[in-house]
């Protein structure tokens, strides 16, 4: 992780003096963000971090000096943003505490309390049991379980390790403390029930800060406030207020995007009046036209049909940039059915980019949360700490530099029910939303093709994206790659205008032409139990399965997971969730597996699902999320790979999709990857984590 912000200077080479150019050149560069002339600016891809103590003090008294991976188009001078409004510039020309100009070394001196920084360490130390595990991951994929060592938080001086608790700062003045380009992980030590994803139903369905759905006597009824703290109506109000539009208006206009076709990105996505419908007439309404399909009542506020599930804390995408964020905070909501208190299959999750920059006000964040472990959960005391967290962040003018003047990064619909009401189980498509001051429009769903790269070649299941992910497997398996809205080098539409998910047969309206509904797979193909007529170049009637994952066995193997993993359908598809054998178990009946054998299905693309009722308890997170070897780590720490050892239910890895589980098996535990993120911001200087700056380059496609 990084907390430090940064920024590619354009200025010179020239000298400067105390004071002179660098400050201001620094100041400039954070000016043009706060000004809104500038989008944040990510640090480069690091090689090697050395920090030289100068002297015994604790103000400009060390030389700080970062070698750049190669590669890299660099200036001579780079911004970093230490603290909200404190900046430091890094340099290679020689001046201001670079030793030698152009060698490829960028410094700045810098403060640092190396007490401070002991103190931290020590703090994490005490709080870790004896026994402790740490779950090792590449990315979001986990690799192998261990136990913690406490040694793994060393200083390294000049190549010797030192204890925290040995340190005497007065003794290294002069030592070069060197910090890894990878730090080790941190165990976990927090309750990610109280301090991640929290879902207790003390919380989420607090009366007073949200509307609730119950079964009271058999009959469903709204209680509570949906305008409170953490309330549907309320997180739609302070976005309608500072636009001068009735919260109302602001929610119908949102709803009626689905209404008629919409144009995003060169691509139309598809009107559906009966799914609008699913929703529109389960809100109470203040005007009644009494017309099913022609909406022009007025939509009551006061009770809407939505639950709350979770409200998440996702400070681990905290963005390395001048004008970064400390990540995202989320809301999850659930489509209920008024009339019976059952959960529909929509979501809605408001997704804030918390507005706090610099590196010791996002571990002040960070600590906010992380204090919460120490509360009981779903106490008065828990739920007033939490608001306090909450509410600056979702309130209208949570981001002075937004031209909304709002903090909602995106508002995301995961939904069946609003595309095919009449087709429960087979169609799932994801919208994502921005506030654009004046309504919620439609944008491109971040990572995510437009749906024409998924279709495969008839004769060898060859899909259009192959080519992009064997150009790029380098860039992609390094996460320093992006789904850029036209293809690279071209002019034609690449990110998709929407996620979708699902099956399509001839028997089922769909968005493509009879003609285009074909499908051929290798595994399919070699199974005894295929039909005769399931051939190479010959169209499968019985239906083609449809963005569960990205990329065929023409991709190269690792890149073709990672750029499937970052995909919103791939995520919330089979890259995560294990079908256990079926292609699509609803309707497609035949073919070979490719899951571990023992793995149990679990239905895909909600990663937070309401109970049924959704008042009979807390939701309920995916395996992606709580872990897929929770329980079955193998006597050898590592989880169980590539089918060399048995797994059962839940705790059996997801097989590669695309290649099987001979070639593949993916494990995840997403809360702890989550957690440790959590422990390293809090308990670690920005300097420690500086050289793992690149994995922040790239904005996953997050799961909630």
């Amino acid at each position: 992780m990084l907390c430090m912000s940064c920024a590619v200077g354009m200025a010179g080479c020239e000298g400067a003096g105390e004071g002179s150019d660098s400050e201001a050149f620094a100041d400039a560069a954070l000016e043009d963000f706060r000004e809104g002339e500038a989008e944040a600016l990510l640090l480069p891809a690091v090689q090697a971090v050395e920090l030289t103590l100068l002297d015994e003090g604790t103000v400009d008294n060390a030389r700080l000096e970062l070698r750049f991976a190669k590669g890299q188009a660099l200036e001579p001078k780079i911004v970093m943003e230490l603290d909200e409004g404190e900046v430091v510039t890094l340099r290679d020309d020689g001046g201001e505490g670079d030793l030698e100009a152009f060698d490829g070394i960028y410094s700045a001196i810098v403060s640092f309390d190396l007490g401070a920084e002991a103190e931290r360490r020590l703090a994490y130390l005490e709080r870790v049991e004896d026994g402790s595990q740490v779950t090792r991951f590449r990315g979001r994929n986990a690799l192998e379980t261990q136990a913690f060592e406490a040694s793994a938080l060393d200083f390294v001086f000049d190549g010797e390790a030192v204890a925290p608790a040995s340190l005497e700062p007065q003794a290294f003045v002069g030592a070069s403390l060197s910090f890894p380009s990878a730090p080790a992980p941190m165990a976990t030590t927090t309750d990610f029930e109280k301090t991640l994803a929290v879902r207790d139903l003390h919380v989420v369905q607090d009366p007073t800060r949200t509307g609730v759905w119950r079964k009271v006597g058999g009959t469903c009824k709204f209680t509570g406030d949906a305008y409170g703290s953490h309330g549907f109506s309320h997180l739609m109000n302070e976005m309608a207020t500072p636009a001068g539009v009735p919260v109302e208006t602001w929610v119908q206009d949102w709803l009626l995007t689905y209404e008629n076709n919409q144009s995003v990105n060169g691509q139309t996505t598809q009107s559906n009046p009966s799914g609008v419908a699913e929703i529109w007439n389960r809100f109470p309404h203040t005007v009644e036209d009494n017309q099913v399909h022609v909406f022009n009542d007025t939509l009551d506020l006061s009770a809407p049909p939505f639950q709350l599930l979770a409200i998440v804390n996702r400070v681990d995408l905290h963005e390395a940039g001048v004008g970064g964020n400390a990540g995202e905070l989320r809301y999850v909501f659930q489509l209920v059915d008024p009339d019976t208190c059952e959960p529909m299959n929509t979501t809605v999750i408001f997704e804030y980019e918390v507005p706090i920059t610099g590196c010791s006000a996002t571990r002040s964040y960070a600590s906010s949360w992380y204090d919460l472990d120490g509360v009981g959960l779903g106490t008065p005391t828990y739920n007033a700490m939490l608001e306090a967290i909450t509410e600056p962040v979702v309130a209208s003018g949570a981001n002075p530099n937004h031209v909304t003047g709002s903090a909602l990064g995106q508002l995301r619909v995961n939904s069946q029910t609003l595309f095919w009401p009449h087709y429960s189980g087979h169609q799932w498509h994801m919208r994502e939303y921005v506030n654009t001051g004046a309504e919620l429009r439609m944008q491109p769903v971040a990572m995510t093709p437009a749906f024409a790269y998924e279709y495969p070649d008839t004769n060898t299941a060859k899909q259009p994206i192959d080519d992009f992910i064997n150009t790029y497997a380098a860039d992609i398996v390094a996460g320093s790659y992006t789904v850029e809205p036209f293809y690279p080098g071209t002019s034609t539409p690449f990110q998709g205008a929407y996620a979708p998910y699902g099956y399509l047969n001839h028997s089922r309206p769909s968005p493509f032409s009879g003609s285009d509904v074909v499908y051929f797979d290798p595994f399919v193909s070699a199974s005894s139990s295929v039909p005769a007529w399931a051939a190479p170049g010959v169209i499968n009637w019985a239906g083609m399965q449809r963005a569960r994952y990205w990329g065929s066995h023409h991709a190269d193997l690792e890149a073709r997971h990672e750029f499937s993993l970052n995909t919103c359908s791939g995520c919330h598809g089979r890259e995560t969730f294990e079908d256990a054998g079926g292609l699509y178990q609803q309707t497609l009946t035949y073919g070979v597996s490719r899951s571990v054998a023992g793995a149990v299905a679990e239905e895909p693309f909600l990663h937070v699902r309401a109970q049924s009722p959704v008042d009979a308890g807390p939701a309920q997170f995916s395996r992606f999320m709580t872990g897929t070897d929770d329980g079955c780590t193998t006597p050898s720490g590592l989880v169980a790979p590539l089918g060399t050892e048995t797994c059962t239910a839940s705790c059996c890895p997801v097989g590669d999709p695309a290649n099987g589980p001979s070639a593949a098996q993916y494990h995840y535990d997403d809360l702890d990857r989550r957690g440790q993120e959590l422990e390293a911001i809090v308990h670690s200087s920005c300097l420690q984590m500086v050289s793992a700056s690149q994995v922040h380059h790239l904005q996953l496609t997050p799961a909630h």
